[in-house]
């Protein structure tokens, strides 16, 4: 099982938590952060629910993305990419469930209707 570590934001755990453990479709790795890192954040899976997500993997899919500074372009179709490899978090407080700066929200009209 993959742990926080100490100054890694949620969403970079989840990034690495999921692609290690994958996902069960249930808040389990958001649920592990918030025990380990902050457990005082009770309203965390409401503040996630009200992000579009609805378990670990579409915080990633559908509540945010990448920071545009961390997009690589591909010089030969000019089109956009994560990162790789991943750059390590940015880092936050040891009680925050606020993402670091690699991590923006995405926006009503980033994602599409029906999700």
């Amino acid at each position: 099982m993959v742990e926080p570590s100490e100054s890694e934001c949620l969403l970079c755990f989840l990034r690495r938590a999921v692609a290690g453990d994958g996902c069960a479709h249930t808040w389990e790795h958001v649920l592990r952060f918030r025990e380990a890192r902050v457990p005082r954040a009770v309203g965390l899976e409401q503040r996630l629910l009200g992000v579009g997500a609805r378990c670990d993997c579409t915080v990633l899919e559908r509540g945010f993305w990448p920071a545009r500074a961390l997009w690589q372009r591909d010089l030969d179709t000019d089109e956009l990419t994560e990162p790789t490899p991943w750059p390590g978090c940015a880092g936050v407080g040891a009680t925050s469930a606020r993402p670091c700066a690699h991590w923006v929200r995405r926006t009503r009209w980033d994602v599409p209707s029906g999700w």
